[in-house]
């Protein structure tokens, strides 16, 4: 087993994201991977957000039928050289 082990199997994947910060305004970034727990963001020279911050994250543009994406909630959880790893809430994909 290699050494970085996470609890879900991450995949490629690079969309656009708005990110929404109590402090600051929303920003579109780019994801790197993604997983059922999380996203990894990239944030190019915008300011990282503290470790254990609340964050919350929307695919841009529509889903299929003209759905509009559901804002996530998330924490930050890590950062890294090119941005922040963001862990879901527990709530986030729970049925309304």
């Amino acid at each position: 087993m290699d050494s970085d082990q996470r609890r879900n199997r991450r995949l490629p994947m690079e969309i656009e994201v708005e990110l929404y910060r109590s402090d600051q305004p929303m920003c579109v970034v780019r994801t790197e991977n993604l997983s059922c727990g999380g996203v990894l963001l990239i944030l190019d020279n915008l300011e990282l957000p503290p470790l254990g911050s609340q964050v919350q994250v929307r695919v841009v543009g529509m889903l299929g039928e003209n759905e509009t994406p559901p804002l996530v909630d998330a924490r930050v959880i890590r950062h890294v050289t090119e941005g922040i790893a963001v862990q879901f809430s527990d709530e986030a994909f729970m049925p309304d």
